[in-house]
């Protein structure tokens, strides 16, 4: 099954368009935790800001778990790095999603000393609600699902390539050289994706993701050399982009 895109102006009005279908899902589900699968980085950014905004305008958004989708590990792979870091993914939801939204939220991060405890936790809590996903522009690894990474993958820790890498070097400033930036990295799986989760949203934006847009646009199953088709396998998909990421200019 190939999908048929939504296309916004910009990345702001997909941002707005996530919280607005976020804040629907929540209230279609009263009186429960509500878990929100999260990526970190600076695609999701105008989601969590427009959530923020919600916020601000008295909606209560306590309910939400924020499960964050993978984060840097230390070189001998025994934990996640401290979340003080600025590229920590606990520390960005912590700072980027919980701190500007002012309400109290659990947040949910995996552990690479015991990774297949996650996906016990996730299957306990009877799934993800929603699942928001973003693709790497140059290997279109989604979390830090690597490319080769097969279908029946779980929650894990892996070898960052160099592709994945140079990317986050566009997230974090501070990495201005690729040895700086990690090695390793705990995921939640490709399966844990598409198996755990109710309804996903692929969120594309910037001209920079262009060529990924039009891979995930034309993909009808999951291809292992860009892990982030499995949007195409999920339940109740959808595929967002903005215009810069649909002309590509």
């Amino acid at each position: 099954m190939s999908l048929q895109p939504l296309v916004l102006p910009d990345a702001d009005a997909v941002g707005a368009e996530v919280a607005a279908t976020i804040l629907d899902r929540l209230a279609a589900a009263p009186g429960r935790p509500f878990l929100l699968g999260c990526p970190s980085g600076r695609t999701p950014m105008p989601v969590y800001r427009a959530l923020a905004g919600h916020a601000a305008r008295g909606v209560d958004l306590s309910r939400l778990v924020i499960v964050m989708m993978d984060d840097y590990v230390e070189p001998d792979g025994s934990r996640r790095v401290a979340p003080e870091l600025s590229y920590s993914c606990l520390g960005f939801a912590q700072r980027q999603i919980v701190a500007p939204i002012g309400q109290d939220m659990e947040i949910w991060a995996p552990d690479p000393a015991e990774p297949d405890r996650y996906d016990d936790a996730i299957a306990a809590a009877g799934g993800i609600d929603l699942f928001l996903l973003a693709t790497g522009a140059r290997d279109g690894h989604i979390a830090f699902n690597q490319p080769g990474t097969p279908r029946d993958a779980r929650t894990h820790v892996t070898t960052l390539g160099e592709a994945t890498r140079r990317d986050n070097m566009g997230t974090f400033p501070e990495f201005t050289s690729l040895d700086m930036v990690p090695t390793q990295g705990v995921t939640v799986g490709i399966d844990t994706i598409a198996g755990s989760s109710r309804e996903v949203i692929m969120i594309v934006s910037g001209s920079h993701k262009h060529a990924a847009y039009q891979r995930i646009k034309a993909a009808k199953a999951y291809e292992p050399d860009w892990p982030a088709t499995i949007v195409v396998e999920c339940k109740n998909p959808t595929l967002i982009a903005d215009r810069a990421a649909f002309e590509g200019i």
